[in-house]
């Protein structure tokens, strides 16, 4: 009888947080993990790209800037990144995934000219 190996056949290793994705070596393996993406010679994870996202608009604010506003401009980003990224999303897993409200989401929709997306 041959043996199995349950040894991982491939892992991506998140460039910025180092968390780290295994497949099983009889698993067939994607390219990259779904919601990750490659950068160069860099991949990020999900949570980082959204991470990443706010940190992109907090770059492009004045140094003066107030704490509120940084929060407010990081937060307007990572829910500009998710919206963008899947527009099916309800507002409300948007608004847990970016540590936010659902009325920011709202405002954010339309904003962007989206429609809102309520639960059923």
């Amino acid at each position: 009888m041959p043996e199995t190996s349950l040894e991982p056949a491939a892992d991506w290793i998140c460039s910025r947080c180092e968390v780290k994705v295994t497949w099983m070596a009889d698993m067939e393996r994607p390219e990259l993990p779904g919601t990750w993406a490659r950068e160069g010679d860099a991949l990020y994870c999900l949570a980082c790209r959204r991470d990443l996202a706010g940190e992109a608009a907090l770059e492009a604010l004045d140094e003066t800037a107030t704490p509120k506003r940084r929060h407010q401009v990081e937060s307007r980003a990572r829910i500009d990144f998710e919206m963008k990224r899947r527009p099916e999303t309800e507002d409300g897993r948007i608004a847990q995934v970016c540590h936010t409200s659902v009325k920011a989401v709202r405002q954010a929709r339309v904003r962007l000219g989206m429609q809102s997306r309520r639960p059923r």
